[in-house]
């Protein structure tokens, strides 16, 4: 009796609209969830990026991470592409000075890149070389030793020609306390220049070796020198300076693709601003 009744009941629940009605609301609902899904914007980490993320954790803390920490890692740059893909979603990126600027400065960089440029010979090496050559100069550079007195000391430049006096020609004594080196090994006459000023690099340049000589005034006082060696202004040859050359060439090069890449985008857009006739 049983065994009869239930395939009637099924036929009826089958022919009753509301069934119908549920069956097909059901297969909607699955198919615009599905639809939905495939329309979500993807978040992919691959492995080279999952890779470098742990290379740059591992170098900052000197150790490989555990489990739990690479988990860490990896929910905190996926959170990171997710709160910038909603923030321009939303258009946070509009207006703002900073974020143009990091732009700005990408593209400038992407546009320098050299990779696909020839490499470049050695006669247009030589060329830049001798065009720029003045730029690898090193200049006279000199060792010397000093004694110092203070101008902080009332009559320092007498004491310092009665101490020259006195000393015939030998080491006149100790002076004064003084902050900077009064043995120098070999200093360029730029840096002394700037440290010192021009009068006192002037007399390291022209006065001779092997003798002391003074009282030359600087902003610290009067000093008493002798000049143990001194080496004039060279400039290095093309070979010994042929990497940096090379460097100067890629950093033209760079210059001159961003500038070539500047003026094709002012083609392609047009400029207005107020106020000035373009």
């Amino acid at each position: 009796m049983n065994l009869e009744v239930k395939p009637a009941l099924w036929r009826r629940i089958i022919r009753e609209p509301l069934t119908h009605f549920l069956v097909v609301g059901a297969i909607l609902f699955l198919s615009v969830t599905a639809l939905k899904e495939s329309r979500r914007p993807v978040v992919q980490l691959d492995s080279g990026e999952l890779e470098q993320l742990v290379s740059y954790w591992q170098l900052q803390m000197q150790r490989p991470p555990t489990r739990a920490e690479v988990k860490a890692i990896i929910a905190e740059r996926v959170d990171e592409e997710l709160l910038a893909r909603e923030a321009l979603r939303l258009g946070m990126d509009k207006n703002d000075m900073i974020i143009r600027r990091r732009l700005a400065e990408k593209m400038a960089f992407a546009s320098e890149d050299t990779t696909s440029l020839p490499k470049p010979t050695d006669a247009e090496l030589k060329t830049l070389y001798n065009r720029t050559k003045d730029q690898y100069a090193v200049p006279t550079q000199v060792a010397f030793r000093q004694v110092v007195f203070s101008g902080d000391r009332a009559g320092s430049p007498t004491r310092a020609r009665v101490a020259l006096a006195a000393a015939a020609g030998h080491e006149p004594g100790s002076g004064d306390p003084f902050v900077l080196p009064l043995v120098y090994g070999g200093v360029g006459m730029d840096d002394l220049l700037r440290d010192y000023g021009p009068e006192f690099a002037r007399a390291l340049e022209v006065n001779p070796v092997g003798a002391w000589f003074g009282p030359v005034q600087s902003p610290y006082g009067w000093h008493l020198i002798r000049i143990e060696s001194r080496k004039p202004r060279s400039v290095p040859s093309f070979d010994q300076v042929r990497d940096q050359v090379n460097d100067a060439y890629a950093a033209e090069a760079r210059k001159h693709a961003n500038a070539d890449f500047l003026a094709g985008l002012r083609k392609r857009y047009r400029v207005v601003v107020a106020g000035v006739d373009n």
